[in-house]
């Protein structure tokens, strides 16, 4: 076995004694202050991203090894039976379940960026970071391997039924924070629609903004009377007043 082998060999062995241990929720140390050095991160969010961590990877890991899904290799994975999808949706009850029981020692700004996170991609954030963690060693997010599952780790239960879950005041004067990696944001995304319109009821987002980024989500604002097509024309043509005819770049906003 030359160099090259033993150092592959090396990792298949530490690859599979994070599958194994994670899975048990044995999880190694993120560092976030590190991992999203360009956001403010306080001891609120640090302790809303250990809980979803510590709550959320061990779960996904558990189904991945039943479905005999490899996360290092998701290229391989030949589906049977039941699928993935299937499998990952029965674990959201089982995520919050475990939230509840981890966060209910928790102040309510805790539980609060939590709820907040979750809607707009938390349990993919963390998964990201134990991926990237266990991959390097390193504080990082694997960005490739992972996006195209990114979505399957989006939560689908309604934003105030999730607060109701978490005992959570969804209006509570709290921050939601976004956080930067690389040229990247995240946590600007929505589990659903109901959560975009959500988030401009709490001023988070403006409805016309939302609206130029996302063609769903501005045919469910307007329909929610939240904005007109002609304040959000009125914005395109303010934001570039000599192209007003030109089309903004769109995005996906919703899982």
């Amino acid at each position: 076995m030359n160099i090259s082998e033993t150092g592959l060999h090396d990792l298949d062995q530490s690859q599979q004694f994070y599958r194994q241990y994670g899975a048990n929720a044995l999880l190694p140390e993120i560092q976030w202050t590190e991992l999203f050095k360009y956001s403010k991160l306080n001891d609120t969010h640090i302790q809303a991203l250990n809980t979803l961590y510590q709550s959320a990877v061990p779960l996904a890991l558990q189904v991945f090894a039943d479905l005999n899904f490899d996360v290092f290799s998701p290229a391989a994975y030949k589906p049977q039976g039941l699928g993935l999808f299937e499998r990952l949706a029965e674990q959201e009850d089982k995520l919050i379940q475990s939230l509840q029981t981890e966060s209910k020692d928790l102040t309510d700004p805790v539980r609060h960026q939590i709820w907040s996170m979750l809607l707009r991609g938390g349990a993919v954030l963390v998964f990201k970071a134990w991926l990237g963690k266990v991959k390097t060693d390193e504080n990082v997010l694997d960005t490739t391997q992972f996006d195209e599952l990114s979505d399957l780790l989006f939560i689908k239960t309604p934003p105030l039924e999730l607060a109701k879950y978490l005992n959570v005041n969804p209006h509570a004067n709290e921050d939601h924070i976004f956080l930067m990696y690389g040229n990247d944001i995240y946590l600007d995304r929505f589990n659903s629609l109901e959560t975009a319109a959500l988030f401009v009821d709490l001023g988070v987002y403006d409805a016309a903004f939302l609206s130029l980024r996302d063609d769903s989500v501005a045919d469910y604002l307007k329909e929610k009377s939240y904005v007109s097509q002609e304040q959000i024309d009125e914005l395109q043509c303010a934001l570039n007043p000599l192209f007003c005819t030109d089309l903004t770049p769109k995005q996906s906003c919703v899982a």
